[in-house]
């Protein structure tokens, strides 16, 4: 089993072995489980830094016309009146086929932490997001049988990779006039990887002398990102934001006595996003985001995908709307790109959302107290791979603690 690593220019023993091996593994009809396959050979399947009121209305992260955290729209929190904490939670449950091979995975993850702080004398506000980036997480086994001094004997290999990279940002928003508001971040990618591969031998076929074979390595991440953007309400019917993101080279560092080092280039994101208010209770949002990861350095060739353009769009319909309190219900749709492929077609991820929130406290655009819950059908392809999904996220936050 050889190769070069599913990700870098230098090629790993070990990385090298299990991201060649996994595609004859599954084809092979052996027992796998995974988040998500696809992106096995480069850094992963992206996680979004969005909370259960993005999600639930197919938002990108952008352009909602709410004082919110936001790990991807700078200058969202800069009219934020109190400091205000807000943490999502997000189980999920999916399958998958790929050739005649298929498996399920089930997971939880914290895709977005933030904290956002008004400094009045300077009228802006100071935030801090701890957010999901590329996750990498999939196990798979295949059993069979090698030559051994003359003799044949079963062998059981167990593939197992986990790890990934978050986003750690500290940004400032910042009021102009009564319409606009400017936001900036900086923030550090963070996270670590770990692959292993076990071979357990048959003990009766070689004579209880050797019984089984690991090869175990471990990389962790490093690297630096700054971001960009605004906030506009030229209405008071609309509302509309745009944000830029440049990253610096992502490093693979190895750990131990790990081999070899990666680094790969991640592009800029360019999105844009609006709020149109239909009625006092119904709203529309629209966003896009534009990522060219076919431009990467560091990639395997045919590894990145040539597709840029993911969007969305959701409706919010206010239920209850009281003067502290209200009960909106959210419905929307996602059709994303992911950056790497499976084998050689571009992929696509498409989501189905619905939502509800409970705003427990709030008044004029700022909420004291809320939770937000939002529910996902969502499916993954790059031929021959095919992933199927279902999501809950839930948000909860609280304002002038």
């Amino acid at each position: 089993m050889s190769s070069a690593h599913g990700g870098g220019t230098t090629a790993f023993p070990v990385a090298a072995r299990l991201a060649a091996a996994l595609l004859p593994v599954l084809a092979a009809a052996a027992p796998a489980s995974a988040q998500s396959f696809l992106g096995f050979r480069a850094l992963g399947v992206p996680i979004h830094a969005l909370d259960a009121r993005s999600t639930a209305l197919g938002n990108l992260g952008i352009g909602l016309a709410r004082v919110e955290i936001s790990g991807t729209d700078p200058a969202a929190s800069a009219r934020l009146l109190w400091p205000t904490f807000g943490v999502t939670m997000q189980p999920s449950w999916g399958s998958f086929d790929v050739d005649d091979q298929s498996g399920t995975s089930r997971t939880t993850r914290l895709p977005l932490l933030g904290i956002g702080y008004p400094v009045r004398s300077a009228g802006g506000v100071v935030t801090a997001t701890l957010s999901g980036h590329l996750e990498q997480r999939w196990v798979a086994k295949r059993h069979s049988t090698v030559i051994l001094n003359e003799v044949e004997v079963e062998v059981e290999d167990n593939y197992r990779n986990d790890g990934g990279t978050s986003v750690l940002r500290l940004g400032w928003a910042q009021r102009i006039g009564s319409s606009l508001s400017l936001g900036v971040s900086a923030g550090s990618y963070l996270g670590q990887l770990e692959r292993v591969f076990d071979r357990e031998l048959d003990s009766l076929a070689v004579g209880g002398e050797v019984y089984s074979f690991r090869e175990q390595y471990a990389w962790n991440y490093s690297g630096y990102l700054v971001s960009a953007g605004f906030n506009l309400d030229p209405h008071p019917l609309i509302h509309l934001a745009g944000a830029a993101e440049w990253s610096g080279t992502l490093r693979e560092l190895p750990r131990d006595d790990a081999p070899g080092e990666g680094h790969y280039s991640v592009p800029l994101r360019i999105s844009a996003g609006a709020t149109g208010r239909l009625s006092p209770r119904l709203a529309l949002s629209v966003s896009g985001a534009y990522q060219d990861w076919a431009a990467s350095d560091g990639f395997l060739a045919g590894v990145t995908s040539d597709r840029r353009w993911s969007y969305g769009a959701g409706v919010e319909w206010h239920v209850i709307d009281g003067q502290s309190r209200s009960l909106p219900v959210r419905f929307g749709y996602r059709r994303l790109t992911p950056p790497f492929r499976f084998e050689s077609e571009d992929p696509v991820e498409s989501i189905w959302s619905l939502g509800v929130g409970l705003n427990l406290v709030e008044t004029e655009d700022n909420r004291l107290g809320w939770m937000d819950l939002a529910f996902e059908r969502g499916s993954r392809w790059s031929a021959p791979l095919d992933e199927r999904f279902w999501r809950a996220t839930v948000t909860v936050g609280i304002s002038r603690f």
